[in-house]
């Protein structure tokens, strides 16, 4: 009798274990928690365009990407960032074929990258910089390009252009 009362009590915990460890693991997988709104408008070559929002970010999967950043000075720091891969956000807005994508900051920088660089997988929408939110100053949203210089990373992203 024993032993059958602890085979039910460990069967219980078990049991109890396994509810509330499941949905942590889930969630780990599940998208971004963007907690800021911003809308980035992501146009095909075709000039259809649609708005890329918040909410959608969250319906992609978070991706950290360890980038070092080569400042103008020479110097280099390197910064852990989260965020969703450049190739997901295309692809969520229908643009798969491209020759070149064009990203416009609110204050009208741009860069233009191959689709070597697009669909690497240190180029992502940053929105999370050793694990704190950017902050206004930067726009909530930067496009973090690992395998390229600071130079080459886009602030406050206003527009993504498939040519």
């Amino acid at each position: 009798m024993k032993k059958m009362k602890k085979l039910m009590m460990s069967v219980i915990v078990l049991l109890v274990a396994i509810v509330f460890l499941a949905p942590a693991g889930c969630a780990a997988k599940s998208g971004a928690a963007i907690l800021t709104p911003f809308t980035i408008t992501v146009s095909e070559a075709s000039g259809k365009s649609v708005e890329f929002t918040e909410k959608d970010a969250a319906r992609l999967e978070m991706v950290e990407v360890a980038a070092v950043k080569k400042k103008k000075d020479g110097t280099e720091v390197t910064e852990n960032w989260k965020g969703i891969l450049l190739s997901d956000v295309l692809k969520a807005c229908g643009i798969e074929d491209f020759s070149k994508i064009k990203v416009t900051a609110v204050d009208g920088y741009e860069q233009e990258f191959e689709p070597a660089a697009v669909n690497d997988p240190g180029t992502i929408l940053g929105f999370l910089l050793d694990g704190k939110e950017i902050t206004a100053d930067d726009g909530f949203v930067q496009l973090v390009v690992a395998s390229m210089s600071g130079k080459a990373w886009v602030n406050n992203i206003k527009s993504i252009t498939s040519q």
